[in-house]
């Protein structure tokens, strides 16, 4: 979001503007989900547990789709003249170490995290070959190397898909580094939305893989960092409270607002080495194990990811 990107809210109001449907059973449906969202639901409790009709998804996967990737290719805009990120500083001071890679999982679509490599000269892999049409290389033979040693790497588990990656008419996934959207013809946008049916999706490559390749590194973390992460999807924070339970391993939490879910993880489930921060006013709210309830302190933007970047690098 600080670059613009939609958040959920944003996504939600777009979806609520912009869906036209066709017949009763699209009507019926849609209207269920209307009355949620009306009700103050956010997107992912409005649609989950409802059964939409097929044509119905693909309104929604598509609409979805050109809400993000119309702010997608402004960033991109930006990322080409030298824009700045702070997730590539991050990225780039984590390389000052002996580690030749780094893992980011996220269940966004967007390419912030791509941009952000670039913005660093550093390279990373989503699971697809490099190159123009991108095949899926759901066994890893693609392999980077600088001189004779293995290239240092960010891998990206992107688990609810990409808006470069796409199911041909054929049943072929493939990447396609666009920024329009292909014929829906012959291309479906492979991005899992929220609600029910994303789980149903997640069965298939390159979401099985994609995920079973997030579960390992975050079974295998030494740390954990969480921005802007809500703790409400289902493939991702079970694995954080398992391996913080096993191991207690340092995780920070980062949030202009810490969701309800953010801050039961922090206080019952997040083991006693843990900071959560979230703005407060012109500052910043710190919880640990030390303040459970939180404290306020006067020092300002902590909460995201440049002001956290402040502290150290």
């Amino acid at each position: 979001m600080p670059h613009g990107l939609p958040s959920m809210g944003e996504l939600s109001t777009y979806l609520f503007e912009n869906i036209e449907t066709d017949g009763d059973a699209e009507h019926d449906a849609w209207l269920l989900v209307k009355t949620a969202l009306s009700n103050n639901d956010h997107l992912e409790a409005a649609l989950e547990g409802k059964t939409l009709p097929p044509s119905l998804l693909s309104k929604i996967v598509g609409l979805t789709w050109s809400c993000v990737n119309a702010k997608d290719k402004q960033l991109l805009e930006t990322a080409a003249h030298d824009g700045e990120f702070a997730l590539g500083r991050l990225l780039d001071n984590m390389f000052s170490s002996t580690h030749s890679e780094v893992h980011v999982v996220t269940t966004n679509y967007d390419r912030v995290a791509e941009f952000a490599c670039n913005s660093k000269n550093v390279l990373f892999q989503t699971g697809f070959a490099p190159g123009y049409i991108q095949k899926w290389e759901s066994t890893g033979r693609v392999k980077l190397t600088h001189g004779t040693k293995a290239a240092r790497v960010v891998k990206i588990w992107k688990i609810h898909g990409s808006l470069d990656w796409f199911r041909t008419a054929d049943d072929r996934s493939i990447g396609l580094p666009v920024f329009e959207l292909p014929s829906k013809d012959h291309y479906t946008p492979l991005i899992v939305t929220p609600g029910l049916n994303k789980y149903e999706k997640t069965y298939e490559d390159p979401f099985r893989t994609t995920i079973n390749g997030a579960d390992a590194a975050l079974k295998n973390a030494s740390a954990f960092l969480c921005v802007g992460f809500g703790f409400r999807d289902q493939h991702i924070h079970p694995k954080l409270i398992e391996r913080c339970r096993e191991q207690n391993v340092p995780t920070v939490v980062l949030a202009r607002t810490l969701t309800e879910e953010a801050q039961d993880f922090l206080r019952n489930k997040a083991g006693t080495n843990y900071l959560g921060i979230e703005r407060s006013g012109t500052g910043s709210r710190v919880y640990s194990p030390s303040y459970p309830e939180g404290t306020n302190v006067a020092t300002p933007d902590l909460w995201s990811l440049e002001g956290f970047n402040s502290l150290a690098l």
